[in-house]
């Protein structure tokens, strides 16, 4: 077989079937769709079972207690046949002849482990934007053109085909949030090539009430902890100098949004912006890398007043995020 398609499914009676029609009309010849059901509480287990008694030689059905989203796609992993696998959040969509071309390009360069496709983020909104990528293979210093690339901003799960062995010893991690930011650059650095793709679309749709139109705390405080890995891993490589500098900076944006948390933990927020005052660079470093005259305009007080007092006046002065 030659891809699997995992999606899993909780409480999106509203999507699901959309969804799935939007997987089936990809016109692929040779794939599985694994839904898997995350214990909805809503009729998304009798929606997707009716789904797979339609396309029966196509669709499974997994359907299991609450796990959460990693635990989904997690079993998903743990069943899939494909040579390459790829996953739909189950309130999102493909758009037209997106999975087809890019799943022919792999099958044609089969040196190519990971290819990234087109984002309509936050679809359907007034925040929607559309992230695009020119045709390029990458074949050396995988990691290392994916930071510079600034591809931990955009570390969806989805959006992305992947050769099924890169996951033979990775899995989503159970209870944590943004898992995706959590795994990708252990997936990244398996990689032989990555393939670019400027072909197809996937709908990031935002719903109300979904995670992307919230703010909590341990939300935010994850995907911090997250990109802070990353950057501790780099920011000794004197190769990787400016662009783990650039790291630091988004770095510091997600700091100031876990202050704005309207629900933040102030005890241990006083505690992250201390543990990331010991390992912050020098101002002129940071404004040499910054990668605009904006930024280096917002970064100027950091110099006068240090961390702990920047991060403070920026929460006080911005509007708080809702949770």
């Amino acid at each position: 077989m030659k891809l699997s398609i995992i999606v899993p499914v909780y409480n999106v009676e509203r999507y699901l079937t959309r969804c799935v029609q939007s997987i089936i009309a990809q016109g692929l010849a040779d794939y599985e769709v694994i839904l898997v059901d995350d214990g909805s509480t809503d009729n998304c287990a009798e929606i997707c079972d009716e789904l797979s008694h339609q396309h029966p030689s196509i669709i499974r059905v997994i359907h299991q207690s609450n796990g959460g989203l990693s635990a989904a796609r997690n079993s998903g992993i743990e069943v899939a046949r494909g040579e390459y696998l790829t996953f739909v959040d189950s309130d999102d969509e493909l758009c037209p002849d997106t999975l087809k071309r890019n799943v022919d390009y792999l099958t044609e360069h089969p040196e190519v482990d990971m290819l990234e496709y087109p984002v309509e983020v936050h679809a359907d909104s007034a925040k929607a934007y559309h992230l695009s990528f020119a045709d390029e293979t990458q074949g050396s210093d995988i990691l290392a053109d994916w930071i510079r690339r600034e591809g931990y901003q955009h570390c969806y799960a989805w959006n992305k085909v992947y050769r099924a062995q890169l996951w033979s010893h990775t899995r989503f991690p159970i209870g944590e949030y943004y898992e995706d930011t959590a795994v990708m650059p252990e997936i990244i650095e398996q990689c032989r090539a990555i393939h670019y793709s400027s072909h197809g679309c996937y709908r990031y749709i935002m719903h109300e009430g979904t995670i992307t139109t919230s703010y909590r705390y341990v939300r935010q405080r994850q995907l911090y902890t997250n990109t802070r890995r990353l950057y501790l891993k780099v920011k000794d490589d004197a190769a990787m100098r400016t662009e783990s500098l650039r790291m630091w900076i988004y770095s510091l944006n997600l700091l100031i949004d876990m202050g704005r948390c309207s629900d933040v933990d102030k005890a241990d927020y006083v505690h992250i912006v201390e543990e990331a005052d010991i390992h912050r660079p020098t101002y002129n470093a940071l404004l040499k890398a910054a990668p605009s005259v904006i930024t280096r305009l917002k970064l100027m007080p950091l110099s006068l007043i240090g961390l702990k007092a920047y991060c403070r006046t920026y929460v006080a002065l911005t509007q708080p995020l809702k949770a």
